[in-house]
């Protein structure tokens, strides 16, 4: 398969089952807390064969799904998600953009958002951080859209 097809089957997946969203972040170090947001982007599948595809096309880490529990009893087959995250997903999101057509928005709030980070982390002006708030809140604006 050349190289723009698996792109346009990428975005198709991701269009259909993906998800691209702006996280938040909670690190705790040394008695301080941190916090912060960044990009992922990823998919769901209880097939591990087409998120092994997106692996091998953006790398990323697939693992488990943890589900929770099963309030009526039946059995639910095991589900993974890959995930990318951060500079990755944005060059992910960079090159599947052409062939998105649901999440193809969210996509480009995505990389503008990422872009944001290429600031000096300790320094990060009040306007940056507003900007990143607002992408994220447009992000979730869509994303319940859908």
């Amino acid at each position: 398969m050349s190289r723009s097809h698996q792109l346009a089957w990428a975005a198709g997946f991701i269009d259909g089952d993906g998800f691209i969203t702006i996280q938040n972040r909670v690190t705790k170090y040394k008695d301080k807390t941190y916090t912060g947001t960044y990009l992922r982007v990823g998919a769901c599948q209880a097939h591990l064969t087409p998120l092994e595809t997106l692996q091998d096309i953006f790398g990323g880490s697939i693992r488990p799904k943890n589900c929770g529990p099963n309030p009526h009893g039946y059995n639910r087959k095991q589900q993974w998600i890959w995930t990318l995250s951060t500079k990755q997903a944005q060059v992910a999101l960079q090159q599947m953009l052409p062939y998105l057509v649901h999440k193809k928005e969210v996509a480009l709030l995505g990389i503008a958002f990422q872009e944001t980070m290429q600031l000096d982390k300790h320094t990060v002006p009040t306007d940056i951080v507003e900007l990143r708030k607002q992408y994220q809140q447009d992000i979730q604006y869509l994303n319940s859209l859908s």
